[in-house]
Order: C-alpha cells, then sequence, then structure tokens
C-alpha cells in the first residue's frame, strides 16, 4: 500500500483518502522491551518499527515518516532529547507526536523532555494498557492539528503550538502576538448568535488579510476559541502589522454599528435586573512576546508572558490598545 503524509498531521491516508492505521517508530536500546511494544501495537492495527540505537534514529525517521515517535531518554550515541530537538526542527517531521520514555521519572528530567519538544511522557516500567492509553490521546492530538473552526476557518491552539514549537527549535526570530476583541461579549448580547459568527467571520478576515497587505511572510493566525486570537510571524513585521491592525480595525468596526451608536460611542445591552446599561464599541487587546531580548525553549512560556501582557493591554476610549513585552527577564 502506498502512503501519503498530510501537511500539517502527517497521519497516513491511502490513495483514496482515507486514514489507516498508525505509523510508530520506536526508538529504545532495550530490544526485548521494544520487541514486546511492536508485538503488542501490531496486533492492535498500527504498522510498527523499530530501531535500537541512537545513531541512525533520526535518518530512519525521515526515511519511514511516522506520525508518532516512542522515544526512549537514554540511548547510546545520542541520546532522545536531542533526536526529540532535530525532530522539532525538521520541516518534514516536526509534526511528529513525540512520546518520551524514561527510566528517570524525577521532575526534572520531564520537564527537560517537553521543553525540547516531547507532547507527553511515560516512565518505565509501565504497562502496555496504559502505553496504549498514550498512543490514543496522540492520535487525537493529531487530528486536532488539522481542524478547523466552522466560521473563522482558522486552525487552533494545539495546530499552532505545534508550529510555534517548530521555530523556537529553528531558534528562530519570532513575535507572538495575541488578539482579544473587547466588547465581543456585548455585541453578541445584542445581536445573538448571527452577530456573533458575523464579528467572528470579519475579525478572522482581517487578521489574515493584514498579513497579506503588508507583506508578512511565514506567518501563522489561529483562533483560540470565542474572541481569543493568536498570530506568529517573523520578529521584523510585528510592529508594523499591530500598528495597521489596531488602526484598521478601529476605522472598520464602525461598520458593525448603526450610525446612532457609533455616534454615541457605546450600545445599550440588558444587565442586571433586565435593565439596559451601556456598553464600550468593540476594540482590540493586542499583546505581544516575543525573542528579541530574551530566547524561549517552547511555546508554553510565550503564551504564559502573552497571558501577562494581554492584561496589560486595556483598551479605552480611543479605541485599540498595544502592549509589547520587553523584559530580558520575568521581572
Amino acid at each position: 500500500m502506498l502512503f501519503q503524509f498530510g501537511k500539517l498531521t502527517g497521519m497516513p491516508v491511502n490513495q483514496k483518502g482515507n486514514e489507516c492505521m498508525s505509523r510508530i517508530l520506536i526508538v529504545d536500546d532495550d530490544v526485548d522491551l521494544a520487541e514486546l511494544v511492536k508485538v503488542k501495537l501490531t496486533k492492535e492495527g498500527h504498522q510498527a518499527f523499530v530501531i535500537n540505537t541512537g545513531q541512525g534514529a533520526f535518518e530512519y525517521a525521515k526515511q519511514i515518516k511516522p506520525n508518532i515517535c516512542l522515544l526512549d531518554i537514554m540511548l547510546p550515541g545520542v541520546t532522545g532529547y536531542q533526536i526529540c530537538r532535530k525532530i522539532r526542527k525538521d520541516p518534514e517531521l516536526y509534526q511528529i507526536a513525540v512520546l518520551m520514555l524514561t527510566a528517570l521519572g524525577e521532575e526534572p528530567e520531564i520537564i527537560h523532555g517537553m521543553e525540547q519538544g516531547a507532547d507527553d511522557y511515560l516512565v518505565k516500567p509501565f504497562k502496555l494498557e496504559r502505553l496504549m492509553d498514550k498512543i490514543a490521546s496522540l492520535n487525537v492530538l493529531l487530528k486536532s492539528l488539522n481542524q478547523r473552526h466552522r466560521v473563522t476557518n482558522l486552525v487552533g491552539t494545539d495546530a499552532f503550538k505545534r508550529e510555534l514549537n517548530h521555530y523556537l527549535a529553528r531558534d528562530a526570530a519570532i513575535a507572538c502576538i495575541y488578539v482579544d476583541v473587547v466588547g465581543f461579549e456585548a455585541y453578541c448580547k445584542s445581536r445573538g448568535h448571527e452577530g456573533q459568527d458575523r464579528v467572528l467571520k470579519w475579525v478572522s478576515n482581517l487578521l489574515v488579510e493584514q498579513t497579506k497587505v503588508l507583506s508578512c511572510y511565514e506567518s501563522t493566525v489561529a483562533h483560540m476559541g470565542r474572541q481569543h486570537f493568536v498570530i506568529m510571524m517573523k520578529l521584523e513585521d510585528y510592529e508594523r502589522y499591530c500598528n495597521s491592525l489596531a488602526h484598521t480595525f478601529d476605522n472598520e468596526v464602525k461598520q458593525l454599528y448603526t450610525a446612532q451608536e457609533v455616534q454615541q460611542g457605546y450600545i445599550l445591552v440588558s444587565g442586571a435586573e433586565g435593565r439596559e446599561v451601556p456598553a464600550a464599541l468593540m476594540a482590540l487587546a493586542i499583546g505581544v512576546a516575543h525573542t528579541q531580548f530574551r530566547s524561549y525553549k517552547s511555546g508554553k512560556k510565550i503564551f504564559e508572558i502573552l497571558a501577562q501582557v494581554r492584561q496589560k493591554a486595556q483598551p479605552n476610549n480611543s479605541g485599540s490598545v498595544i502592549f509589547v513585552d520587553r523584559r530580558r527577564t520575568d521581572r
């Protein structure tokens, strides 16, 4: 059977486009354990491949293109950490789901493995049933990478984080931009479900269109849910993108309101006890974290910083607000 691989997940599909079993690479110098796992995976309908040394494991992965890799940390020649890092750097393999196998079980080793790009870990010795549960979870993760929002048609957080970790592994100079549509909930309360979809569609189109208008190549736009979006782009592009985005949004958001609402600067929504209360027109809270002043080992830390800067970006009567994290440390 011939296989082709999707751009996002690497999930094997046959020539008719139907998904097949997982292709799983086992990298472990414990020959008996590796064979036991291979037999179990095969019985469960997966395709399993084994290599018992770190040397050549990355090259073997390039050859067979698995969508899941069970990767032992302590390997002769090359460590599992090093192999995982190479996988995350590679443009063909970075979407692979990596499950670290460790006999150490200590928190520092586990954290280090996750920082190298591992998706999950399993401490040895383990029961095969536990391993199968982990593989099932990884398959759910891989499928989620291809899912797009029904309204915005943008990828979700999982796909974005995978792309982000790929660029961080390459030590690329990037910026991540968190965009929150403040006033969205009030607008939805006023306009209903149809109004909600209208805003989400308009905002998502604006975010993508701005990357094209400004020639921000290699940008990724994702929808994190509700009114929350995130964009990754080259470090050199983020300032003009954010400024243009805020300016364009503040000018064009008026089309979503009536002339009277624009003139008065607010809409009326139902408040406590059914009384109508004023709610400000929508504006953007834009928070930025970038690699100019410090490096990040994983996307998790960048998302922590984005959550902090989002709280600093509080829109006012003047419209959208941009807050950029320029710290060299967390202080």
